[in-house]
C-alpha cells in the first residue's frame, strides 16, 4: 500500500511525537520489570503439572488481553531437571481444540517425544515419564500440533526447559534462577490498539510482527548485582531471526548452544539467534553501568507512519532488555572460566550422506509431510552427513538427534556455532554431522522440519525412523 499525502499528514503528527525521542529512550520511559516465569523442579519423583488453558496478560500498560498459556499465565513455567532423573510430566489440555506438545532438544526415544502421535483432545491428559540422560543444556517445550503449531506457539504455548548435571553444578558461573541466571524468551508480535495480539497467516514464508517482547513484556529491565550475569536466550518467534549486541559495544561471552556447553567461552560483539535456537551468554556487569541488549535497527519515521495503515514487519523498537546494576554484592566474581567442558568435542565417521532441500514452497525434497510415510531410516549410534539447502533463508530443526556444523556455504562455522546443536539457520547451504543417539519407531518417528512455523504447518516436515541399536 502507498500512503496518500493526506494520510501522511494525518499520521505524521502522531508519529513525530513518538519519534521526537530516540527509540531506546522512549521505550526506557515506559519500561517494566522483566517477568520471570515461575520455576518448577522435579523432586523425589513428584510429577510436574503443565495445564494448557486460556488466561489474560498485559502486553501494554493499562490493557489486558485474552491469551493462551500454561498454568494460568502467558507462556509456561521454567522447568528444571537433572541428568539422571526420570521425570513424570502430566500435560492437561483445557483448551477447546486439539493440542500436541513437545520438548525441543530433549534426547528421549520417539514414543516420548510428543507431537502428532500424542495429540490431546480437549480435556484430555498425557503423562509421559521422561528419562533425562543428557548433558546440561537449555531446551524449550512448546505446542507441536499439526497445521496449528504457528498459531498455538504465538498464542502462548511455550516455555523453557533446563537440564543440569555435575558439570554445570561445578562451574564457577551464575546459577541462581531469577537472581543472576535469567530465562530470556524473545518473540515478535503485532498488537492492536487494545494491546491484544493479532495473528494472520502470511501468504508465504512466516509471520513477522512489529513489536518485540521478552517473556511477554516490551523493552523490560532487570535489576542485577555487579559481577557476572547469565542470560539463557531462546528465540520463540515464528520466523524472525535476531542479531543481538550490547548498546555500549561490550562483549557477549557465549558459553552454551542448543545441546550444551561449548568447550570454552567465545567472546563476540554480535550474536545471531535463529527461530528455535538457544544460546547462553555471560555479561560482565562489574563496572556498574546500565546497559541494554538491542537487535538491529528500528523502524524509521516513514516506516512507522506506514505502520498506522498496514501491518509492518519492521520492529518499532529494537530494545530487547536493559540490565540495571544495583549495589548488591555479586554472587559470582570469578574470572571467566578458561574451559567449560573437560575435553574437546569428538565426532565420528559418517556412514552415509543425505541431501535435504527446503524450497520457497512448502515441502522437503519436493514432498509435503505425510504422517504415513517414513522419509529417512537410520541406525541408532551411527553418524551421517546431512547437506541442507534452503532457497528461502529459514531455521531448521531435527528431533531426537544432536549434530555438529561442519561448514556453512563452504566456510567454517563461527566459534560460537561449534558445539552440539539441534537447530541451525540455513541461508544457502550447511553441512551437518548428525549423531543418532535415540531410537524411534514407525508410529512414533522423529521429525525434521523448517523452524519457520508456518512453513512447517504447510508441510515442510519429514519423518525420521532410527532403528534401535542391536
Amino acid at each position: 500500500m502507498s500512503l496518500s499525502r493526506r494520510q501522511f499528514i494525518q499520521a505524521s503528527g502522531i508519529a513525530l511525537c513518538a519519534g521526537a525521542v530516540p527509540l531506546t529512550a522512549n521505550a526506557a520511559g515506559q519500561q517494566q520489570p522483566l517477568p520471570i516465569p515461575p520455576l518448577l523442579e522435579s523432586r523425589r519423583g513428584q510429577p510436574l503439572f503443565l495445564t494448557m488453558q486460556r488466561s489474560h496478560w498485559s502486553f501494554t500498560q493499562g490493557t489486558r488481553a485474552s491469551v493462551w498459556g500454561i498454568n494460568g499465565r502467558y507462556l509456561g513455567p521454567t522447568i528444571r531437571v537433572w541428568s539422571g532423573d526420570d521425570v513424570k510430566l502430566i500435560y492437561s489440555n483445557r483448551l477447546t481444540e486439539n493440542v500436541a506438545m513437545t520438548i525441543s532438544g530433549l534426547q528421549v526415544p520417539g514414543p516420548l517425544m510428543g507431537g502428532a502421535a500424542r495429540m490431546m483432545s480437549p480435556n484430555a491428559d498425557w503423562a509421559p515419564v521422561l528419562p533425562v540422560r543428557q548433558s546440561a543444556a537449555t531446551l524449550w517445550y512448546h505446542a507441536n500440533t499439526p497445521n496449528r503449531t504457528a498459531q498455538q506457539v504465538y498464542n502462548g504455548l511455550a516455555g523453557m526447559w533446563l537440564v543440569e548435571d555435575d558439570v554445570s553444578k561445578s562451574l564457577p558461573i551464575p546459577n541462581h534462577y531469577g537472581v543472576d541466571d535469567f530465562p530470556i524468551i524473545i518473540q515478535d508480535k503485532r498488537l492492536d490498539n487494545f494491546g491484544t495480539p493479532e495473528y494472520s497467516e502470511p501468504g508465504s514464508g512466516g509471520f513477522v510482527g512489529d513489536t518485540l517482547l521478552v517473556n511477554g513484556a516490551q523493552s523490560p529491565y532487570v535489576e542485577v548485582s555487579r559481577g557476572w550475569v547469565r542470560l539463557r536466550l531462546l528465540n520463540a518467534s515464528n520466523s524472525r531471526r535476531y542479531q543481538l549486541q550490547m548498546s555500549d559495544g561490550r562483549a557477549l561471552h557465549v558459553i552454551s548452544g542448543d545441546q550444551g556447553f561449548l568447550p570454552a567461552p567465545v567472546s563476540v560483539k554480535q550474536l545471531a539467534l535463529a527461530p528455535g535456537e538457544r544460546r547462553e551468554i555471560l555479561v560482565d556487569m562489574t563496572n556498574g553501568d546500565e546497559v541494554s541488549i538491542t537487535c538491529g535497527e528500528a523502524a524509521g519515521i516513514v516506516d512507522r507512519i506506514r505502520g498506522f495503515f498496514e501491518p509492518s514487519s519492521i520492529l518499532v523498537s529494537t530494545l530487547v532488555l536493559t540490565l540495571r546494576p544495583t549495589g548488591l554484592l555479586p554472587l559470582v566474581t570469578d574470572s571467566l572460566p578458561m574451559r567449560l567442558l573437560p575435553q574437546e568435542i569428538m565426532s565420528g565417521t559418517p556412514v552415509r550422506s543425505r541431501d535435504i532441500s527446503l524450497g520457497d514452497d512448502p515441502g522437503i525434497n519436493g514432498t509435503l509431510w505425510d504422517v504415513n510415510r517414513i522419509d529417512i531410516t537410520a541406525q541408532q549410534g551411527s553418524w551421517e552427513r546431512w547437506t541442507v539447502r534452503a532457497e528461502m533463508p529459514q531455521s531448521f530443526h531435527i528431533e531426537g538427534v544432536s549434530f555438529l556444523i561442519r561448514n556453512i556455504n563452504g566456510a567454517m562455522p563461527f566459534p560460537e556455532d561449534r558445539g552440539w546443536k539441534d537447530t541451525v539457520w540455513v541461508d544457502g547451504q550447511v553441512e551437518l554431522l548428525v549423531y543418532y543417539g535415540q531410537p524411534s519407531w514407525p508410529h512414533f518417528p522423529f521429525l525434521f522440519h523448517s523452524q519457520t512455523l508456518e512453513m512447517a504447518d504447510r508441510g515442510s516436515v519429514g519423518q525420521l525412523l532410527v532403528n534401535p541399536a542391536p
